[in-house]
């Protein structure tokens, strides 16, 4: 994971305002479904800048994992009760007992990965029954990127990594909606909620009235046309 996600792009995140960022709605949200939850385990961390949030509102116990010590050395400034450098997600076990967190992030991690079905069957393991995950992937084919695709043959439609060659692009997976609902209920979850509204993908609805409530809409309907961030509140079943 150290060479396919290089400290360049650690760099660029850690110019995010831990305090004010693109994720800040979605743990508003999130919370007022889920209640506080107490023991919180973040599936490739990074400098942890978008757990912190969810510690800072909930008070929770907040643990890191991730492949990149790189990383893991910019996280220990945030306030991780624990942290732990993975070898490979994709056949390497967490670092933690079965049933130990009550919720899991995995945030922009799945689309680096080979098989991604591996570290969501172990966030399924380590998380506790009735816990939550939340997962979070980037969508590249909206109906406005595969404008941008057509038009430019470019499959970073959104410039995630604007000076990667196509042959070292980060990332290796691409899904729709539909797709990351699956792969959840493939490894045992039960999926709770959409949350992807929080990231329109659909310009030229800013300029008409009330044209937040028209792309939540949109979004809520149809995901993987309109959302550039898919996002899906999964459960653990409680039996």
């Amino acid at each position: 994971m150290q060479d396919h996600f290089p400290p360049k792009y650690i760099d660029e995140i850690a110019q995010i305002d831990v305090n004010a960022n693109y994720f800040s709605p979605v743990w508003a949200e999130l919370i007022a479904r889920t209640g506080e939850f107490q023991n919180m385990l973040d599936i490739g961390c990074g400098n942890g800048i978008f757990s912190a949030e969810a510690k800072s509102r909930t008070g929770c116990a907040l643990h890191g994992v991730d492949g990149s010590d790189y990383a893991l050395q910019q996280a220990k400034a945030i306030g991780f009760e624990s942290l732990a450098l993975i070898e490979d997600f994709n056949t390497s076990l967490l670092p933690f007992e079965t049933g130990r967190f009550d919720f899991c992030l995995c945030k922009d991690l799945l689309e680096h990965l080979m098989h991604p079905e591996f570290v969501m069957s172990e966030a399924f393991r380590v998380l506790q029954k009735g816990g939550f995950l939340l997962a979070h992937v980037p969508n590249h084919f909206t109906l406005h990127g595969r404008l941008r695709f057509l038009l430019q043959n470019e499959i970073d439609t959104y410039g995630y990594f604007p000076d990667a060659k196509r042959w070292e692009q980060p990332h290796i997976r691409f899904f729709r909606y539909e797709d990351l609902v699956e792969l959840g209920e493939a490894t045992g979850f039960q999926t709770i909620a959409n949350l992807s509204h929080h990231f329109p993908a659909i310009p030229l609805l800013r300029f008409l009235p009330f044209s937040s409530e028209i792309k939540a809409k949109l979004i809520d309907l149809w995901p993987s046309q309109f959302s550039e961030g898919l996002t899906i509140l999964f459960k653990k079943p409680d039996a």
